[in-house]
């Protein structure tokens, strides 16, 4: 419908004044003619306003302002009640894609609209349903997408362990130098380096006791002052001949264990013969051990 036929009608009716007949009205009507009267400025009052409204949705339409188009359309139609603001109000929904008030407002305004255009506002209605279903059915596929999104994505598969061959224990060497040996070889060396030590130490200490001693007719006298170095002398001689008899005796050991083992590792490498038997015969078999 034409704007400007809208606002011609709006303000037409906002210019109508009251019929007032030529005649003097009959004293009981005169106070209903008084209120009409007083009435007449505000209803006069709301149309102005409409009008204002609605030349205000009009301007901000064109400016691209829809939902404050919207308001100032559905504030004129409160104060107008004119139903082909309603086709305004379906236009501006329509433009924002809500399709849903868009078809409200304009079947609305096809109750009233003349039989001309009814046909029309029809098509447009059908248009308007296809177009919601259409809507829905991209949001519904947007959530979807949304739902599949959130979901974790399933990580990749891992491969299966490998389980390698545990190592085969490597044959036990047969050694003639065993563990026992290497012990006992350990403690014969710390006795003989002990048993020098306690050596060295006691001859040292008999050195500073002859210094406190005198040689008369072959024979050594020593003043007390040389008796500390003489005990320090004794105890330290014991000790180098204790040392020295337990590092023997760790070599003696050593010297019989490897002579043992190494007897035992020939005897194994020797040649045997052995008989054998069959029906085709009889005879020795010569066989080694390494």
């Amino acid at each position: 419908m034409s704007m400007q036929l809208l606002v011609s009608a709006l303000v037409s009716v906002a210019m109508v004044a009251p019929a007032s007949p030529a005649a003097k009205p009959a004293a009981g009507a005169e106070g209903s003619a008084a209120a009409s009267t007083s009435a007449a400025p505000a209803d006069d009052a709301k149309l102005k306003r409409a009008e204002e409204l609605f030349l205000n949705g009009r301007q901000l339409f064109k400016e691209g302002s829809y939902e404050a188009a919207i308001l100032a359309f559905q504030e004129s139609y409160e104060l107008s009640k004119l139903p082909e603001i309603l086709y305004n109000i379906g236009n501006s929904y329509e433009k924002l894609g809500d399709f849903a008030n868009a078809r409200k407002y304009l079947d609305q305004y096809r109750a009233f609209a003349p039989e001309k255009e009814r046909e029309l506002l029809g098509r447009r209605i059908q248009n308007l349903d296809q177009r919601l279903r259409e809507q829905e059915d991209k949001a519904r596929a947007e959530r979807e997408k949304q739902a599949q999104e959130k979901q974790p994505e399933p990580g990749p598969v891992a491969p299966p362990p490998v389980t390698e061959p545990e190592p085969k224990p490597e044959p036990k060497k047969d050694r003639v130098f065993g563990p026992a040996a290497g012990v006992l070889t350990g403690v014969a060396a710390v006795g003989l380096g002990l048993g020098i030590g306690f050596g060295v130490s006691a001859q040292g200490q008999r050195n500073k006791a002859l210094d406190h001693c005198s040689a008369v007719d072959g024979q050594t006298f020593c003043d007390v002052e040389a008796q500390p170095f003489l005990d320090a002398q004794k105890s330290r001689a014991i000790g180098a001949d204790v040392s020295f008899a337990i590092a023997g005796a760790a070599a003696i050991a050593v010297i019989a264990i490897v002579a043992v083992k190494a007897s035992r590792k020939k005897s194994e490498n020797t040649a045997r013969l052995t008989p054998w038997g069959g029906p085709r015969g009889a005879g020795l078999a010569l066989g080694f051990r390494f």
